[in-house]
């Protein structure tokens, strides 16, 4: 959520700067990394890897998901499954928002400018992040490019917080040009992307600003990302996923998608209770006959917190003294 409020409030002061929808530029910050799934990319690798075998059994479940892209999955986030209160399931989001949710990663990064993309563009077509192109909307752009600013900075606190690098190993360069920390480095790309972009048709970032961002980039796909620390619980993650995936989808399926059991009678694990209200009450109105059982189950543990993953897994399959 920390990153997710840097985005929204540095988005909304470049389009405030340059004469832009603030609003639109805001609710696009807000609402951009919604379909993230547990443990963060590794979690869209997992579910790929899940995906890949539903799909060598169910070749239908390709057109409907052949990958795990949070950004393709945030559209079906909001326009499926997110609730306001007791209403239907969906938010009703402009298409701008949508297109800004879908749009907002995958360009090369390297890229320093950034020119809005089709606006005929038919989101409920896009299967993989490759093909949703640019956002639409100068708003989605800042969006697009504040985004790694924000989280390349605020991996690197991270990471030095929980000792997977020392501060020492940064760069020197990147602290004396963008700051010692997140938000002067952001504050730093925002007045750079402002004086560049103004009363422009494209967002953009000085190629000094740019140059220093892609090295800060692969900084930390060097000693964060791929590092040994970072990959330590890897497996144990990926086993998480997968062994929480096949007991809940054998859950949902022995009781005929809770059809056959008694709704109010309590379950002996919470996430079975979870599970079942979000099948039968939450989701009520979105799945149908039609509705693959594997998708049901995708949905419940895509939007998982980390927390609750490791505390389920805990639940159905780590033992408990009994006496």
């Amino acid at each position: 959520m920390g990153h997710v409020l840097f985005v929204a409030s540095a988005a909304r002061t470049i389009a405030r700067s340059l004469r832009l929808n603030e609003d639109l530029a805001e609710a696009i910050g807000l609402a951009h990394d919604i379909g993230h799934a547990p443990f963060g990319h590794q979690g869209e690798r997992f579910l790929t890897g899940i995906i890949k075998g539903i799909i060598s059994k169910n070749s239908n479940f390709k057109k409907i998901m052949p990958v795990f892209h949070h950004e393709v999955y945030g559209l079906r986030v909001v326009d499926k499954l997110a609730k306001l209160d007791s209403e239907r399931p969906g938010l009703k989001l402009t298409w701008e928002v949508r297109d800004g949710i879908i749009s907002h990663c995958g360009e090369d990064f390297g890229t320093c400018k950034l020119e809005p993309g089709d606006k005929n563009k038919n989101l409920e077509a896009i299967r993989r992040k490759e093909e949703a192109g640019n956002p639409a909307t100068l708003e989605g752009c800042i969006v697009r490019l504040i985004d790694k600013i924000a989280y390349c900075g605020k991996d690197i606190e991270d990471a030095i917080e929980v000792n997977i690098i020392n501060k020492s190993e940064i760069p020197h360069k990147i602290h004396e040009e963008l700051g010692s920390n997140n938000g002067q480095i952001i504050g730093t790309f925002v007045e750079d992307m402002i004086q560049n972009s103004y009363n422009r048709d494209y967002v953009a970032i000085s190629q000094e600003r740019s140059e220093l961002l892609h090295s800060m980039i692969e900084f930390n796909k060097e000693h964060i990302y791929q590092s040994k620390k970072a990959e330590k619980y890897r497996q144990q993650a990926e086993e998480n996923i997968s062994l929480l995936f096949q007991k809940l989808l054998e859950k949902l399926q022995e009781n005929q998608r809770f059809k056959s059991c008694d709704k109010d009678e309590p379950d002996e694990y919470n996430v079975y209770r979870v599970f079942r209200k979000f099948v039968y009450k939450d989701m009520k109105s979105i799945y149908d006959d039609s509705t693959p059982d594997e998708l049901i189950v995708l949905d419940f543990v895509a939007g998982m917190t980390d927390g609750f993953v490791l505390r389920s897994f805990e639940e159905l399959f780590i033992p408990r003294a009994t006496v």
